[in-house]
């Protein structure tokens, strides 16, 4: 009898987090091998008939040195249909170089390039543009800057690092046009170059965006550019002698600053008693929003998430809230609704659904360091290990309240590659999805809660988690890893409408995988 009844509370448990299967259509590449072992998605988009247009950067290793782009296209049964290598070659002149970022337009692709050229003493931007069918790339120069004028990236001291030096690349949620920031070297003000162009590569902005406050005091949170494509929103977080001078709350402001050819426009923002750590901007046809973790004693420990609504144009604020984390969340975490704090939180993106209201994710995120002692005596080595913990995540209403929050448990740690673990986001109409990998069975816990474990390479199995309107969620894995060659890098996917994209390494050998929901 006893046993039976641990095999009835059993099933109701995974009745309880598994009730409905999750509709869901599973296609895989063929195997194949590439020269390089390492490489990742870095562009999907629709062909138009049912089939899609990849790019994948590459990178050679200590054996295959090398860099470039693989450029497959596929049809709607992902059969490649034509495959093309370009490979990153530079002059004796030429260096550093980095593709920020790769731009399409109709059948063309443009890879955005920056470098150095050291003959001519100067930072070159330029568009490298090919046909999808012929893949003959012409080069087209953007912009250039004097070397002399750029600041190189730095440390200020005590761990901080300057994360906006160098150049940033950005575009906007329809693709049809892109900004490139650089961090102008003045030791006096926060100065940054600003461009902004249309997807047939045709300058729209050239700025210079300069704050009267030394660079360390001013920490570049992110640039966005609207869906028209007139307008950039660019947020950072400063630290001035006004604001040094508080009793209570972050000693800093927030400056929002639109820039159009018109000029400029900023609004300042300060989030009162509360410590908001970060802010991320959400752009609207007819609003825009900043929403970040905010907590109510230290930058490190959340309590909930802050909200901002301000007008796109004026930059008039409209609203602010501070959303506690619901009590359904703080069971998630922590079995039941204890007054704890989170810490480690690191931002993962955001997502819109089709009532325009934001998906906020983020994971528990941190490093440890372990000392190994020699077996010999006279000194040791460092190892560290990266931890990817829970998932957390919270949709906000249009309003800015939260119509729900939740943690799924999750505790997966590397020394290496996080490309087999964390997760990759997206949403279906209203719904919320997670793909995780999982090496182990999903384990359970204390009040009807559920863990995902630790994956490896050798044994990874897909997971998909469905977050509904109301909240409620569910999981379901999709693929068993005995059922596959290769294992799939479930951080690295790339979505397109309602599919997601991942590839699949062992070694050389390679598959791609689309699941549609």
């Amino acid at each position: 009898m006893k046993k039976l009844f641990t095999v009835f509370c059993f099933s109701l448990w995974a009745t309880v987090f598994n009730a409905q299967e999750i509709p869901n259509t599973i296609k895989k590449s063929d195997v194949f091998k590439d020269e390089y072992k390492h490489s990742s998605i870095a562009l999907v988009e629709d062909d138009g008939k049912d089939g899609v247009f990849i790019a994948r950067s590459y990178a050679g290793g200590m054996f295959s040195s090398g860099a470039g782009y693989y450029f497959e296209h596929y049809d709607s049964n992902l059969k490649l249909i034509k495959e093309y290598e370009y490979q990153m070659k530079r002059s004796d002149v030429e260096k550093w170089g980095s593709i920020l970022g790769i731009v399409m337009n109709g059948d063309q692709v443009s890879l955005i390039d920056f470098l150095y050229n050291t003959q001519e003493k100067a930072f070159v931007c330029s568009a490298l543009t090919s046909n999808i069918s012929s893949f003959n790339f012409e080069k087209k120069e953007l912009f250039r800057i004097a070397y002399s004028d750029v600041m190189k990236s730095q440390w200020f001291g005590s761990n901080q690092f300057d994360g906006d030096s160098g150049a940033n690349f950005m575009i906007n949620e329809d693709k049809t046009a892109f900004a490139i920031t650089v961090d102008i070297k003045n030791k006096d003000a926060e100065t940054h170059k600003i461009y902004l162009f249309d997807k047939q590569l045709n300058k729209r902005i050239d700025y210079d965006f300069k704050r009267e406050i030394k660079d360390k005091k001013f920490i570049y949170e992110n640039i966005d550019v609207s869906k028209d494509g007139n307008n950039l929103y660019l947020l950072g977080k400063v630290y001035t002698e006004e604001k040094k001078k508080k009793k209570e709350g972050g000693k800093y402001q927030y400056e929002l600053t639109r820039i159009s050819n018109e000029g400029q426009a900023t609004q300042i923002f300060d989030t009162d008693e509360h410590f908001a750590g970060s802010l991320k901007t959400v752009i609207f046809e007819d609003k825009l929003t900043c929403l970040g973790f905010y907590s109510d004693k230290k930058d490190y420990r959340y309590k909930g998430i802050s909200y901002f609504e301000l007008d796109p144009i004026s930059l008039a604020i409209r609203k602010s809230k501070y959303n506690p984390f619901t009590e359904q969340f703080m069971v998630d975490k922590y079995g039941k609704n204890k007054d704890k704090e989170l810490k480690n939180l690191s931002f993962r993106g955001l997502l819109i659904t089709e009532q325009n209201e934001i998906v906020f994710n983020a994971e528990e995120y941190y490093m440890t360091t372990h000392y190994h002692m020699s077996p010999n005596g006279g000194g040791g080595t460092y190892t560290y290990v990266y931890h990817y913990d829970d998932i957390v995540s919270a949709k906000i209403a249009s309003d800015g309240s939260i119509l729900w929050a939740r943690n799924i448990n999750k505790r997966q740690a590397t020394g290496g590659s996080d490309a087999y673990i964390s997760y990759t986001s997206t949403v279906k109409g209203n719904d919320t999805f997670f793909f995780i990998n999982t090496g182990e069975k999903v384990k359970k816990l204390s009040n009807d809660r559920i863990q995902f474990g630790q994956t490896s390479t050798k044994r990874s199995n897909l997971n998909v988690i469905r977050i509904t309107p109301d909240g409620n969620f569910s999981f379901q894995e999709i693929l068993d890893d005995k059922d596959n060659e290769v294992p799939f890098m479930v951080s690295d996917g790339a979505v397109s409408k309602n599919s997601v994209y991942f590839i699949g390494r062992k070694g050389k050998k390679k598959q791609l995988l689309k699941v549609t929901l």
